[in-house]
């Protein structure tokens, strides 16, 4: 599965970067989580961990995550750890007039689940992905 989107938002990548990061956010903008801490507490920086619950297809989902790039204001990328579909995401963040360019690059691995599933699965993260930072935009732009 792969999923691309660039949004341009109306914000500086400080601000950007500074939400995008911030975990206690997540539940404002990303469907279906419920809870997200960095493990152990603290700022996140690479190599950190994030503890996520979600509901996805119809199940509770307890997801740990490494931030496996932070390089404020420019780059931030996570990987699934212990994730029934491994998965990264990779955010690039870029000045774009008066505000940020945001490019965002989604990657899983539905090789376990049946042909027809995993089309289904690809289809429905495809369009969350984009609803989801369509929400982000809204929320930082308003």
């Amino acid at each position: 599965m792969h999923a691309e989107l660039t949004i341009e938002i109306a914000r500086t990548p400080e601000d950007v970067f500074a939400y995008l990061t911030d975990v206690a956010n997540l539940t404002e903008w990303q469907s279906g989580v419920h809870s997200a801490e960095i493990e152990g507490g603290g700022e996140p920086r690479a190599g950190s961990r994030i503890l996520e619950s979600r509901h996805l297809l119809g199940r509770e989902l307890r997801t740990t995550l490494e931030i496996s790039e932070h390089e404020p204001p420019r780059l931030f990328a996570l990987r699934a750890l212990d994730s029934p579909v491994p998965f990264t995401v990779r955010h690039e963040l870029e000045p774009s007039g008066d505000g940020t360019r945001l490019r965002v690059v989604g990657e899983g691995d539905a090789g376990l689940l049946p042909g027809f599933a995993a089309g289904i699965m690809a289809r429905r993260a495809e369009k969350q992905f984009r609803r989801d930072f369509e929400r982000l935009k809204r929320i930082l732009e308003s």
